[in-house]
């Protein structure tokens, strides 16, 4: 069945309307980066989340700040791998790198 809105009326239904706001390039950005920081926890699992102190996003550059040196060069060396573990869980090219600091 086809939508079919006469000239005067204007309602659309919310779905549409939530797909066309989803899909604006600025929103889009948002909505991944936000997948990306909850892809932290969910791909490196809640024992690195604890000692995470901030994990936040510019430019699809991830930087993470941890408070264990040891855990930070064991995540340093497997960067590629979360690199594109996270990217899979957002379904897009969120980030290209990770700072870990």
């Amino acid at each position: 069945m086809k939508n079919d809105y006469n000239k005067f009326n204007t309602s659309r239904p919310i779905k549409e309307i939530l797909a066309e706001i989803k899909n604006q390039p600025v929103i889009n950005k948002g909505i991944s980066d936000t997948l990306a920081i909850k892809a932290w926890t969910q791909v490196l699992g809640n024992s690195i989340m604890r000692i995470t102190t901030n994990v936040y996003i510019k430019d699809r550059v991830m930087f993470a700040h941890l408070n264990s040196s040891v855990i930070r060069h064991e995540l340093f060396l497997n960067k590629k791998q979360i690199i594109a573990s996270i990217n899979e869980y957002v379904g897009s090219n969120a980030i290209y790198d990770i700072i870990l600091k």
